[in-house]
């Protein structure tokens, strides 16, 4: 029998049991894509991270090799589990942060690469005392901004909100695609995203579907909390009645539909998002962007992570 170490670990959050959690095997050499796939389902999380290290003479020592998958499958790109990583790395003494460059006595920070199936990620890692891991990853993102959207009644009914509820004044309804499309609505407030519901009915009925966007992002720029800019939600299809999944891999997205408006102007914006409430484990995310138009969109999203549990699988020859 072999025995295999995992760790979990709270995502976006600097408080135990906030946030998403996300199951990290920082040593998992030896397992098969069968083997993974079916320890996915068998956790049932949002996402199992599969990790290692990179062998080859002309590869750098910080570099690993990260496989995701969900419970459903494996997947492409994740930004979750970039932070559950470095967290669980450091925990399993496969990150020497010590030696990395330091900009105060209190503080060492240690740069890593994540490759994912998308290809290599650079990630920044902050450890200071008594204090959770801050991590932070870059991206570039050029999503195609669509105009075409549903009605707004048409909207109305699929999320079971009023009318009156979607933000026709600061923001726009947009689909936004990178990989994955993304229908974005805005909101007039946070409490609208809250109580929306996904209606399948109605959006059999709509002219969503043929538009090959599975996901519904919902944002409100009226927070309920100082602390953050923005509120959202992920809604759809394949999504539970009562999930509030992770939000990372819309943020690329969200970033470029920002951009799209014209009150966005050109240069560098900090913004703070968060999903959940403090009742339904809350998540904080701090993004950076550098926009510019006609020019990719460089994207730095950041965030706490709180590793939560070590555990131990035992894994039949």
């Amino acid at each position: 029998m072999t025995k295999y170490k995992f760790y979990t670990a709270d995502v976006f959050t600097n408080q135990i049991f906030q946030g998403a959690q996300i199951a990290v095997f920082p040593e998992a050499e030896q397992l098969s894509d069968t083997q993974m796939s079916l320890i996915g389902a068998e956790l049932n999380l949002s996402e199992t991270v599969f990790v290692a290290k990179q062998v080859s003479k002309e590869e750098p020592d910080n570099k690993f090799r990260l496989r995701i998958f969900t419970p459903k499958g494996e997947i492409d790109f994740a930004g979750h589990p970039i932070l559950a990583t470095a967290r669980a790395l450091l925990e399993a003494g496969r990150l020497d942060i010590s030696s990395g460059n330091s900009s105060s006595k209190s503080a060492l920070n240690t740069s890593l690469i994540f490759q994912q199936n998308t290809g290599d990620i650079n990630v920044n890692v902050t450890h200071e005392a008594d204090k959770p891991l801050f991590v932070q990853f870059s991206l570039t993102a050029s999503p195609v901004i669509d105009h075409y959207t549903p009605t707004e009644s048409e909207l109305a009914r699929l999320l079971c909100i009023d009318e009156s509820d979607i933000d026709t004044h600061t923001f726009h309804t947009r689909l936004a695609s990178i990989d994955l499309p993304y229908l974005v609505v805005p909101l007039t407030s946070q409490q609208a995203v809250r109580k929306a519901r996904f209606s399948l009915d109605a959006w059999s009925q709509s002219s969503a579907p043929a538009m090959a966007a599975q996901e519904i992002f919902i944002f409100s720029s009226k927070t309920d909390n100082r602390d953050t800019d923005f509120h959202g939600r992920l809604l759809g299809p394949g999504i539970g009645a009562n999930e509030d999944p992770p939000i990372g891999s819309a943020m690329p997205c969200f970033a470029g539909y920002l951009g799209e408006h014209e009150h966005i102007r050109e240069g560098t914006y900090t913004f703070t998002i968060d999903r959940g409430t403090a009742e339904a484990r809350r998540s904080v995310l701090h993004i950076e962007m550098d926009y510019h138009k006609d020019k990719p969109t460089k994207l730095r999203v950041g965030g706490e992570v709180i590793l939560v549990s070590e555990n131990t699988l035992l894994m039949g020859d």
